[in-house]
């Protein structure tokens, strides 16, 4: 099986760029299968995509602003076959929202 590693550093809002992510893997022909969140300032998607759809997952990534790289390659296959690939997005601002309130509980 192939596979894809991606990056990009964004200087957008983390919860509204993760979701454009998505839906761009999504449009791409592709799907999220794990993601992973490392504190405010990288997130890491998993994903899967048809061979032959590659390159309509790049355009689907740079139309939602995330300009990863390197550049993929109109097609890495036939349809049959899936690439498996990784999209780390880099947030260097951080933006410190990680802390959840936790409400006080009687025990």
């Amino acid at each position: 099986m192939k596979f894809i590693r991606l990056e990009a550093i964004i200087h957008a809002d983390r919860h509204a760029t993760l979701a454009a992510a998505a839906d761009a893997i999504s449009a791409g022909g592709g799907w999220v299968t794990d993601h992973s969140l490392l504190s405010d300032v990288m997130a890491i998607l998993n994903f899967q995509v048809p061979a032959d759809s590659t390159g309509r997952l790049a355009a689907a990534l740079l139309a939602a602003g995330i300009p990863a790289k390197p550049a993929l390659p109109e097609t890495m296959g036939n349809g049959a076959e899936d690439v498996s690939g990784q999209l780390t997005l880099t947030f260097p601002q951080g933006t410190g929202d990680l802390r959840r309130a936790v409400p006080a509980f009687d025990g």
